[in-house]
C-alpha cells in the first residue's frame, strides 16, 4: 500500500482521541457568542464534559437556570448533519427529546417530560396570571428550517387546580378543571388548542414576527368569573382576544 494510505490512518488514528476527549467549553467558546446574538435573553453558564457528551447551564429572560444536557452521535455527522439526545433539568423542567440539525433546519423529535407551574410563573405573574399545577409533554415533534417553524404536532396535558389573575379591576382566584392542549400549525402560526374534554376554551397562537395571540372563549370567562364587555356579547367570537409581542 502507499505511504498515503499510512499517513492517512496515522493522521485518523491521532485525530480521533483528540476530538473524542476534547472539552465540550470548545463548542460554547466558538458559538456561545452567535447563539446569545441571535437569541437575545439566553445567558450561557458553566459547560462541562465533552463534545460527545457534556452539560452546560442555561438561562432564559426571567425563567428559572436548568441544564442542557447532550449525548452527540457520530454517524450523522459524515453527511453534515448534528443527531443529538438532549436532557432538560430543573428550575422546574423536566424534558427529553431527540434533535436533528442540519445548515437548512433541522427538526426536535418525541418530546416528553413535565413542566412545573414555577417555571412558567417566572414569566406569566409579570402579566397578571399565576398558576399552579404540572404540565405533561407528551409525543411533540415539530421541525424548522432557516426562517421559522415547519410543521408542530403533540399533546399536552395540564392537571388543574387554582389560577390566579389580575386585572387592572379585580383580583380573581378560580379552580379550574384538568385541561388538554393539542399543537399544530395553522397557516404559518404555531397553536395551542387547550380545551375541557370537547369544549374549545383557550387558543394560543405564536406568529412568526414574534407576536403572540390569546383567544378566550366565553366559555372560560364565564368559568372564571370574568367581566366581559356588552359590545363583545357575539358569541360566536372568543371574549376576549390579546396580543403581544414576545420576541
Amino acid at each position: 500500500m502507499s505511504k498515503a494510505f499510512y499517513l492517512a490512518i496515522a493522521i485518523i488514528a491521532f485525530t480521533i482521541p483528540i476530538v473524542v476527549m476534547a472539552p465540550a467549553s470548545i463548542v460554547t467558546g466558538l458559538f456561545g457568542d452567535a447563539v446569545q446574538r441571535n437569541i437575545p435573553g439566553l445567558k450561557i453558564g458553566a459547560t462541562r464534559g465533552r463534545i460527545w457528551q457534556g452539560s452546560t447551564q442555561l438561562q432564559y429572560q426571567r425563567f428559572p437556570a436548568f441544564t442542557l444536557s447532550w449525548k452527540l452521535a457520530a454517524l450523522p455527522l459524515l453527511t453534515g448533519k448534528v443527531s443529538t439526545l438532549i436532557e432538560l433539568n430543573g428550575g422546574g423542567l423536566q424534558l427529553e427529546m431527540g434533535a436533528l440539525g442540519s445548515t437548512s433546519g433541522g427538526s426536535l423529535d418525541n418530546i416528553n417530560g413535565t413542566i412545573e407551574s414555577r417555571f412558567i410563573n417566572a414569566i406569566s405573574v409579570g402579566y397578571g396570571l399565576e398558576l399552579t399545577g404540572v404540565f405533561e409533554l407528551s409525543g411533540i415533534n415539530t421541525s424548522y428550517d432557516q426562517r421559522w417553524l415547519t410543521s408542530l404536532k403533540g399533546v399536552t396535558n395540564w392537571s388543574g387546580g387554582i389560577v390566579h389573575i389580575e386585572t387592572p379591576a379585580q383580583f380573581y382566584s378560580v379552580k379550574l378543571p384538568a385541561l388538554t392542549g393539542q399543537l399544530s400549525m395553522k397557516d404559518s402560526n404555531a397553536v395551542l388548542d387547550v380545551a375541557a374534554g370537547t369544549s374549545s376554551l383557550l387558543t394560543l397562537a405564536l406568529k412568526p414576527d414574534g407576536w403572540s395571540q390569546t383567544s378566550v372563549s366565553y366559555m372560560l370567562a364565564d368559568m372564571a368569573g370574568l367581566p366581559v364587555p356588552k359590545e363583545y356579547q357575539d358569541t360566536t367570537g372568543p371574549a376576549f382576544l390579546l396580543e403581544e409581542k414576545v420576541f
